[in-house]
């Protein structure tokens, strides 16, 4: 617990400096992410001991990656401005899309040792990990919050109601372990994670949708004047993202299950890798980002 408290200091040290000065910096973090996110995705397969996956597929799978999370400018819409910091639209140029479904699919004819569903879940995981980065550079790009800093407080915003949420679905299971006994606990999903259960969730979620609309009714005031500005919208999406955080955690551990490997990786001593950690925070940000371009 102790060596987990320590690099969790150390991780929010790391990140706070990208997120807080945007612009350059947020997206050197999201490339930093990426290349390290996807080469936890499929690096997966040699450390269950199975076929690896080709090398050049890895290089494949990040540079679609880097394109759909920031486009180029003047011939799309979801492109990301370095000059002014700006991401306008959350999307993903179709074009991308379909040259990377090409050449995977493609590369799965051709080698051998790169089957059909190898390709499958590179695209799968490749999006999956594309569309919670760039909602990352979205939230703290949103150009219609009023100020440099409020960019910075969605971020947070979406980090605290996953963070809380993973915190106290933690200690309220573990609190529930002890006053009702294994045998009289619910199991959220034993086929996934064996430890985790419903009492523990439903706190969890409790304590992070009421933490989120908090810290969002009284620091979030760039939705002014928007549909996002009621207070009922805001509990409505704390609520979403207490849940799909949840979700999110659920599908990466369901990869690692399917594969049996505890972490994705040992780059943070107590955590895992970089996976382990973002996992959450990843379909919160897709979840968030489809609130804001929706109703904002």
């Amino acid at each position: 617990m102790k060596k987990r408290t320590i690099t969790g200091i150390l991780i929010f040290l790391f990140m706070a400096p990208f997120i807080i000065f945007g612009s350059y910096p947020m997206a050197i973090f999201v490339l930093l992410m990426c290349i390290g996110g996807m080469y936890e995705f499929l690096n997966i397969k040699k450390k269950a001991n199975q076929q690896p996956i080709p090398i050049y597929v890895y290089f494949i799978t990040i540079i679609f990656s880097l394109l759909m999370i920031f486009d180029i400018q003047y011939i799309s819409d979801f492109a990301y401005d370095f000059k002014y910091a700006t991401l306008e639209n959350y999307g993903i140029n179709i074009l991308w899309i379909a040259l990377a479904i090409i050449s995977l699919f493609t590369c799965s004819i051709f080698d051998k040792k790169y089957s059909i569903i190898d390709a499958i879940y590179s695209f799968s995981t490749m999006m999956f990990l594309t569309l919670g980065l760039k909602g990352m550079l979205y939230l703290r790009s949103f150009n219609s919050l009023n100020n440099i800093n409020d960019g910075t407080l969605l971020i947070v915003y979406v980090l605290i109601t996953a963070s809380i949420t993973d915190i106290f679905a933690y200690f309220g299971g573990m609190t529930c372990y002890k006053l009702l006994g294994n045998d009289k606990v619910h199991k959220l999903n034993e086929r996934i994670s064996p430890k985790k259960t419903i009492e523990g969730s439903l706190i969890g979620t409790l304590f992070g949708t009421v933490v989120g609309f908090l810290f969002a009714y009284f620091f979030l005031k760039g939705f002014n004047n928007t549909i996002l500005s009621s207070w009922y919208v805001l509990l409505l999406m704390s609520l979403a993202l207490s849940i799909f955080g949840q979700i999110g955690d659920l599908i990466l551990s369901a990869i690692k299950r399917h594969f049996n490997v505890k972490d994705y990786s040992k780059l943070l001593p107590g955590h895992g890798g970089i996976l382990d950690r973002i996992d959450s925070i990843l379909l919160n940000s897709i979840i968030a980002s489809l609130f804001i371009s929706l109703l904002a």
